[in-house]
């Protein structure tokens, strides 16, 4: 394993004394110099295109970069993320165990790193924002320009219930500070003046703004990365497949299709049978839901859809 960085109280120090864990540790799985030279390369090479990165975290964000990962030919495992605020578990991969970790992976065809969360988040705040500060940090390091976010959001409460005429809405976007695209000329009361400009938006999707949102937030890692990213100057987005329910693998091939479109890969990406198995997934997790349903309703009980749990005020993620 190649030596280890260890980012605490927001500083970075090498060591070489083994394997250790902090609030979040880096181990590198290919040669570290090497890569940061590659990555310096492509960044002088612009004519090519900008390193990008999308991230997404359980329960169902992590879908994406998951399956992006898999279907990309030259996508390989740069590195590995522990923290001491993962779950205390080890868990099974193929016939060994291993302590519990993220994984970062690359594709140098595509620029494209894919960050797969792998567990849950605890419930204490502090392990959130120290792990999306220094992850953030080190997408900088890294020369990403643009960053994604992706989950899934159940619109089921007021004010962000949708209208009738946008049903068709199959995700939803947040812009983050940073998520201006450089500069262009336009008249103002007949005056030349530059503006910032934005990125525009797609066929079904929907900006999120506070107008519609109102008093909804995007909750844990899925809004802080962007969060922190924004503040390092990284064009940061988060990404919401709309969904009816909290576990809706459709809303997660929504959200899949919104980041193609926008970080401008939708032609490089071929997700086709991506999309069709979280189709078939869904179908499945459905036809579950209704022989559940079917089977208290003859015993004269109530059931709930998808975990059981009240809609929460906040974003599902």
């Amino acid at each position: 394993m190649a030596k280890g960085v260890e980012r605490e109280r927001g500083f970075e120090r090498g060591f070489e004394r083994g394997f250790e864990v902090g609030e979040l540790s880096f181990y590198w799985n290919v040669d570290e110099g090497e890569f940061r030279e590659k990555v310096k390369n492509l960044r002088e090479e612009k004519e090519k295109g900008k390193c990008i990165l999308v991230a997404g975290f359980p329960p169902m964000g992590n879908i994406v970069p998951y399956h992006l990962k898999e279907i990309l030919e030259d996508s390989e495992k740069v590195l590995s993320l522990y923290s001491c605020d993962f779950p205390p578990m080890v868990e099974a991969r193929e016939d060994e165990f291993e302590i519990p970790h993220d994984e970062i992976w690359f594709s140098e065809q595509k620029r494209l790193f894919c960050y797969v969360g792998k567990y849950p988040e605890t419930d204490i705040p502090r392990a959130s924002y120290k792990q999306a500060e220094c992850v953030a940090r080190l997408t900088k390091e890294l020369g990403v320009k643009e960053l994604y976010t992706v989950g899934v959001i159940v619109p089921m409460q007021e004010p962000f219930k949708f209208k009738d005429e946008e049903a068709r809405v199959e995700a939803c976007v947040g812009f983050f500070e940073g998520s201006k695209k450089g500069k262009e000329k336009g008249k103002e009361k007949g005056k030349e003046r530059e503006r910032e400009r934005e990125k525009e938006i797609p066929a079904g999707v929907k900006k999120m703004t506070r107008g519609i949102i109102g008093r909804y937030s995007i909750i844990r890692k899925t809004g802080l990365l962007p969060g922190f990213a924004s503040k390092l100057g990284i064009e940061s987005y988060a990404i919401l497949g709309v969904g009816k329910y909290p576990e809706d693998l459709r809303a997660c091939a929504g959200a899949l299709r919104a980041f193609k479109k926008l970080s401008g890969l939708e032609s490089e990406l071929e997700t086709t049978k991506v999309e069709e198995m979280l189709e078939e997934g869904a179908k499945a997790v459905e036809e579950r839901i209704k022989k559940q349903r079917e089977q208290v309703a003859y015993q004269g009980e109530g059931v709930e859809v998808g975990t059981g749990a009240e809609p929460s005020q906040s974003m599902y993620v």
